[in-house]
Formats: structure tokens, sequence, C-alpha cells
């Protein structure tokens, strides 16, 4: 029982690790700044398609998807990298004027971002699962990030728990962050993606 126990530890743990070296090996073959979103789509695809079956992830398959990917992920990350930058530099003008107007405005752009980065998950997600259009697919993953409030704030707290913890521990860095959010996202969202594929099927 505890063999077993301490086998699977393993197993997800290589696979975390996994995940991680095969993003930033992707990313530097892509020149970094195109690089980091079709990797991070690469590993995302092999999570949501493989999930612990640590054999069948492989680099060879990861480099595939990357190139197949690279368009299509560059203009998500492209997007979504955009939004976020508009967003924090409007709050960081906010946060320097004081009244409760703007207070409220810092509130409402800070939540902003975080839908934008929750949305940007789950267009990974729906991405790997699903053949559609790129203004399909930003549509599904603006009304999913709204589909359960739960989830949302469990994608939220749980990847401003991993980046705090990888703060503190700078290895996670090279060894377990991109694959700690791929697992932590694509583990929350499983009830989620079952639901989909539910009514996916009913309206087919």
């Amino acid at each position: 029982m505890l063999g077993k126990a301490l086998e699977t530890l393993f197993i997800r743990v290589w696979v975390i690790m996994k995940l991680t070296l095969y993003f930033w090996g992707l990313t530097f073959c892509g020149g970094v700044i195109l690089g980091i979103g079709p990797a991070w789509k690469a590993v995302n695809e092999q999570f949501y398609r493989h999930g612990f079956e640590y054999k069948e992830i492989t680099f060879s398959g990861s480099w595939r998807m990357f190139k197949q990917n690279f368009v299509r992920a560059n203009q998500l990350f492209g997007l979504f990298s955009a939004c976020l930058f508009l967003l924090s530099y409007n709050l960081y003008l906010s946060v320097q004027i004081q009244g409760i107007l703007f207070l409220v405005i810092d509130f409402i752009l800070l939540f902003s971002m975080l839908y934008a980065y929750a949305t940007y998950q789950y267009s990974m997600i729906l991405d790997s699962s699903y053949q559609m259009s790129l203004g399909n697919l930003l549509k599904l993953s603006l009304i999913s990030s709204f589909a359960s409030f739960s989830t949302f704030l469990k994608i939220i707290l749980g990847s401003g728990m991993i980046l705090w913890v990888t703060w503190n521990y700078k290895g996670l860095i090279l060894f377990g962050l991109i694959g700690l959010l791929t697992v932590w996202n694509g583990l929350i969202t499983k009830q989620w993606r079952e639901k989909l594929d539910i009514q996916l099927e009913a309206y087919e």
C-alpha cells in the first residue's frame, strides 16, 4: 500500500518536472519571446492528452505540437499579454490617485487582470481538447471563466499559492513551476470539462 502510494507520488512529481523542463526547452527553441505561448500550449496539450502516463509525454511529441500550434499559440499569448499589460498599466496609474472612486477602479482592474489570466488558462484547455475557430475559442473561454465561480477562485488561489511557493524556493522555476500550474488547472477543471463534453455531445 505504502509502496504504491510512493510510486504514484514519484510518477506525479516526474510528470511535473518533465512538463516544466520541456516548457523551458521549447521556449528557448522559439527564441524565448515567440516560444513562450507555443511551449505552454504544447505542455498543456501533453498533459490533457496523457495525464500522468509519463511514458507517453515525450519531447518529440511536445516538439511536434509546438510546431503545429506555433502561430495560433502566439496569437493567444500575444492577445492576453497585451490585455494584461494594458490592465496592469492602468492599475499602476490608478493607484497613484487617492479617493474612494479610484479604489473601486483599482478593484475592478485587479479583478479584470485575474479574469484575463483565468480566461487564458481556459483557452489553453479548450484549444487542447476541441477544434474551433479562434473567435469561438475566445468566446467559449470568456464564458467558461464565469461558468463556475468556485473553479475560478481555485484557479486564482491555486496559481497564487504555486507562485508564492516558487518565489520562496527558486529551484521550482526551472523544475516545477509550469508543470504545477498545468497539473493544477487540469485537475480542478476536470469536472467542468466532463460537463462540457456532455453538453457538446447533446448539442451535436
